[in-house]
């Protein structure tokens, strides 16, 4: 089934007559991915897949020749006018249509389609709703080759971290400190050795730097590691081939032989609140029951809070969406009560992180694991799972 398939079924599910794909100059990257062909256009373009017919483009008359290739049907405008005329006589006796539109814009990574331009396509007559769904469905979810270059990306990361591990290990015993640098220089030697890509980082934040949530070092701010300190490593990368997925992981580790009590402390708390929203991802699979991305954030903020950690101590979602793409961050659903409220569903093929975490001014604790759900078995972690912090004395 390709793309348009795909999203024609989900229409007729969602009883939504159409997908409006509208691009201008390259702001709508939706139509990127449908069409990787399609040029970028200096005129504004609009991609058209109903939920019954074949999908067609309305574009410039001069931009014909260039759209023609895509082998769909093509109708051209020459001027505002007829363009008016024609989103009419395409619309105006529909009920509704999909776009890059979120409420409120509740959902940025849906909030793509300038105000204005929703405004002409209501002016139809017709009722525009969000396209995040759709999104999630055509474009977020893996395949057999997605879901394989994820697994070559988590074992390329898991392995980075335990010789991370390793040899900060090795340099405290052999040295006695380390830095920051050092360790994270170490890390992208070793996804260059091993043939993934990162875009930027990784974190690796020792003591009060472990609790800046998006902390990374450079040459000119880097901290020393030494006997004592605490450490938190988050790193992530994928195979630099297009529509790969990224392995995400955070662990966190203690320069010595023994955790002081806090540490232990807030570090359960975490793997608590790790471990109960794997647990209720895969309740609510099992039971058929549809699981959205905001509740699942709810379930380890609530546990988090219940220990006495608001907000201030944990300032971001719960995860974030992993899809097939250039970003670590995707654009399916995320695990977010916070931020937003991702009110769209686990949906078989799709993946994201589980890194709730607590942040306090001497240090942090983030847990972070991969999910993907499987078609037959639903939520799956792929990433190896930190139950215990790594001693590295």
């Amino acid at each position: 089934m390709n793309l348009f398939e795909r999203a024609q079924q989900y229409l007729r599910v969602m009883q939504v007559d159409a997908w409006l794909v509208y691009d201008f100059r390259g702001t709508n990257t939706v139509l990127g991915r449908l069409l990787p062909e399609a040029p970028i256009g200096t005129r504004r373009a609009f991609l058209c897949i109903p939920a019954e017919g074949e999908p067609s483009m309305l574009v410039h008359d001069i931009e014909r020749t260039q759209f023609q290739s895509l082998g769909l049907e093509l109708e051209c405008y020459a001027d505002r006018h007829s363009m008016v005329q024609s989103l009419q006589a395409r619309f105006g006796s529909l009920n509704s249509v999909a776009m890059e539109y979120s409420p409120m814009a509740q959902l940025p990574t849906a909030s793509i389609v300038d105000a204005g331009t929703i405004e002409l396509i209501r002016s139809t007559g017709v009722d525009v709703v969000s396209s995040a769904d759709l999104i999630q469905i055509c474009l977020a979810s893996w395949d057999a080759d997605v879901l394989a270059s994820h697994h070559t990306a988590v074992e390329a990361v898991d392995r980075t971290r335990r010789e991370t591990f390793d040899f900060l290990r090795r340099e405290l015993a052999t040295v006695g400190v380390s830095s920051e640098y050092e360790i994270q220089q170490f890390i992208l030697q070793r996804f260059a050795e091993y043939g993934v890509f990162t875009d930027h980082g990784p974190v690796v934040g020792v003591n009060e730097h472990s609790g800046d949530p998006h902390y990374t070092p450079d040459a000119s701010n880097s901290s020393r590691i030494v006997p004592g300190d605490w450490v938190l490593v988050d790193l992530w990368a994928r195979l630099p081939q297009p529509n790969t997925v990224f392995a995400d992981s955070t662990w966190v580790a203690y320069a010595g032989d023994r955790v002081a009590p806090e540490h232990a402390r807030v570090f359960d708390i975490v793997r608590e609140a790790r471990d109960l929203v794997i647990e209720h991802a895969q309740a609510g699979w099992r039971a058929d029951r549809p699981v959205r991305g905001w509740e699942l954030d709810r379930v380890a903020r609530d546990h988090i809070a219940a220990a006495g950690f608001g907000t201030e101590q944990f300032p971001h979602r719960t995860g974030h969406s992993l899809s097939p793409g250039v970003h670590v961050h995707g654009i399916g659903v995320n695990l977010d009560d916070l931020e937003s409220r991702d009110t769209r569903q686990l949906v078989a093929g799709c993946g994201f992180t589980v890194e709730p975490g607590v942040y306090l001014d001497d240090f942090g604790v983030r847990l972070e694991v991969d999910v993907f759900v499987d078609p037959h078995q639903g939520p799956i972690v792929t990433t190896q799972v930190q139950d215990e912090v790594v001693l590295l004395c």
